[in-house]
């Protein structure tokens, strides 16, 4: 109960919106269930999870680049994808 406390005072309010971190304290609490489950992997190997609320994908709205604006596809951190590369795992396939 003091933990679940400390994170929604202390960690939660510190951490951007639609970034990484942020997923992984929502995570924690439970309260993800709300976002994308859209992943790929990097050219690191990683596995990325999109950090968009969930619903948010529209593969027309293409993201101009240049300001890390997503459009309609996917984000995590500085990452941007959609859903037609090798390495992506649409939402729908979960």
């Amino acid at each position: 109960m003091r933990l679940e406390q400390f994170v929604r005072a202390g960690v939660l309010p510190g951490t951007h919106p639609h970034t990484t971190a942020r997923r992984r304290v929502l995570e924690a609490l439970g309260e993800a269930s709300g976002l994308c489950t859209a992943r790929t992997v990097n050219g690191d190997g990683d596995v990325v999870v999109c950090t968009l609320d969930a619903g948010h994908y529209n593969p027309d709205d293409e993201p101009p680049f240049k300001d890390g604006n997503p459009g309609g596809w996917h984000k995590a951190d500085a990452s941007i994808w959609n859903d037609l590369g090798a390495a992506c795992i649409p939402h729908a396939a979960l």
